[in-house]
């Protein structure tokens, strides 16, 4: 990491908690660390290697950023002002800017055509974990972008925790959005199907029993499955219950027969 960062710093933007803990953190590892707080992040410890500082400051001194910004609009504006360049016009070029907020593909490609006309390669990274994961270096790292470039930020975010390169630069960002659908999808099925095992007289016991990861068999095929979610469906007509994603998944499995 001293060859890539030159003995240089690490720079850290941020407007949230994790931006905060990403600065401790590597500081915590005994790397000279620069950090702009946004409004919005909370305060942090600063010391002899977390120093203040503002996005200009850390655009000029450190030759890799970490840019911890969920808002496009916000980090938009960061990088560009109103059409002039603003992070852009201070690193030195061959600066590696790393994006630990939320993209879509067309997003990115809007911000490597100003970053690419300064030499400065944007990589993306995602968080899996908490902010506290991320302070004690357990957070689990999802990396996206152009191999070199990828390297040189890995160096960095291992610091963070156990990092897993995913593919091109947008990449991390999606698998991690595509985590978060299928976790959300996971959680509204559990409220219902909670619901639905109450008004048949589980108790909450049997209940976190039943549904846990553990007790749930490895060998169910795929006919099973359909029969039981199609009891289960026909449970919650009973009760009168909520069943949206087993609704949405019988209506989906009745276009896919009708359309072979």
């Amino acid at each position: 990491m001293g060859q890539a960062l030159d003995n240089r710093p690490i720079g850290v933007i941020g407007n949230d908690e994790f931006g905060s803990a990403i600065a401790e953190r590597i500081a915590a590892c005994h790397f000279r660390t620069m950090y702009a707080a946004l409004a919005g992040s909370p305060s942090v410890s600063y010391g002899e290697m977390l120093e203040r500082a503002n996005e200009e400051n850390v655009a000029a001194e450190c030759p890799i950023v970490l840019a911890a910004i969920e808002d496009t609009e916000t980090f938009r504006q960061l990088l560009i002002g109103d059409g002039e360049p603003r992070v852009t016009a201070g690193p030195q070029r061959g600066t590696v800017l790393v994006d630990l907020g939320a993209r879509t593909p067309r997003e990115f490609q809007a911000l490597v055509e100003v970053l690419e006309q300064r030499d400065v390669t944007l990589v993306d990274a995602a968080l899996i974990g908490g902010p506290e994961a991320t302070a004690h270096g357990h957070a689990k790292i999802l990396l996206g972008g152009d191999h070199a470039a990828v390297a040189i930020a890995e160096s960095v975010l291992s610091l963070l925790g156990n990092v897993e390169r995913t593919g091109p630069l947008g990449s991390a960002h999606a698998a991690a959005a595509l985590m978060g659908y299928v976790e959300a999808a996971h959680a509204v099925a559990r409220e219902e199907a909670l619901a639905l095992g109450s008004a048949c007289g589980l108790s909450p016991e049997t209940l976190q029993r039943v549904l846990s990861s553990e007790s749930s068999p490895r060998e169910l095929n795929v006919v099973q499955l359909a029969r039981r979610a199609a009891l289960a469906r026909r449970i919650a007509r009973d009760r009168r219950g909520s069943a949206e994603i087993i609704n949405l998944a019988a209506e989906k499995n009745a276009r896919n027969r009708e359309n072979r």
